[in-house]
């Protein structure tokens, strides 16, 4: 692309320090073997109801989209597999809020997602084990927020992806373009984790990952 320059973050670099919901279906859909499948024609409608009933452990595929709702993961080894999957905040009470939370939960994967259009895109709070990879964080900016309370010191509006007080995560092969502030922020004493063969393009505060604490 003329005039931009991407930049490959990693190697294999170790970092220290709304919608209608579904029925509940025994009953995998058509074409996959999935008891969770979030899509048109699938058994449910949106994520969060999905969600609400899938238990620990659970795959839940997520086909297509956008899907205007915000996304919260507090159940332990939820593995969120998207294909051409779309998290839109625009019509989500004006972009507030975070896209994707994924807090106080271990080995949580989110994958395949487009997740823009929010004040904040993914945050991993307080969790360990995550597998946050073949994401697209882009233009979480909503100049109609502005209002929310900082997660953390240091931890502002408009980050793309966050890492906040959480070991042993694996991000990998994630695009993260024109967020407001910062493209990938690691803090609270996050440790442990694994950060390769991410891209950041355009981001407002910064082109290589941002630590504190």
């Amino acid at each position: 692309m003329t005039g931009r320059r991407w930049l490959m973050v990693g190697g294999a670099a170790v970092l220290a320090g709304g919608a209608l919901s579904g029925c509940n279906s025994s009953t995998a859909p058509a074409g996959t073997t999935a008891l969770y499948v979030v899509a048109a024609d699938g058994n449910f409608r949106s994520i969060s109801a999905a969600l609400q009933v899938a238990p620990a452990g659970e795959v839940i595929e997520v086909r297509g989209g956008p899907y205007a709702e915000r996304v919260v993961i507090d159940k332990p080894g939820i593995k969120l597999r998207g294909t051409s999957a779309i998290l839109d905040g625009a019509t989500v009470n004006g972009g507030r809020g975070i896209g994707i939370h994924v807090t106080n939960v271990a080995d949580v994967e989110v994958s395949g997602f487009t997740v823009r259009n929010f004040e904040r895109g993914i945050i991993v709070q307080n969790a360990t084990g995550a597998v946050i990879q073949r994401n697209e964080v882009h233009s979480n900016n909503s100049k109609t927020a502005g209002t929310a309370p900082p997660l953390a010191p240091g931890v502002d509006l408009f980050e793309g992806l966050v890492l906040l007080a959480s070991s042993g995560a694996q991000v990998t092969d994630n695009v993260l373009r024109n967020n407001g502030h910062d493209g990938l922020m690691i803090t609270g004493g996050s440790r442990n984790n694994v950060i390769r063969g991410n891209r950041m393009l355009d981001n407002g505060a910064q082109t290589v990952p941002t630590q504190f604490g």
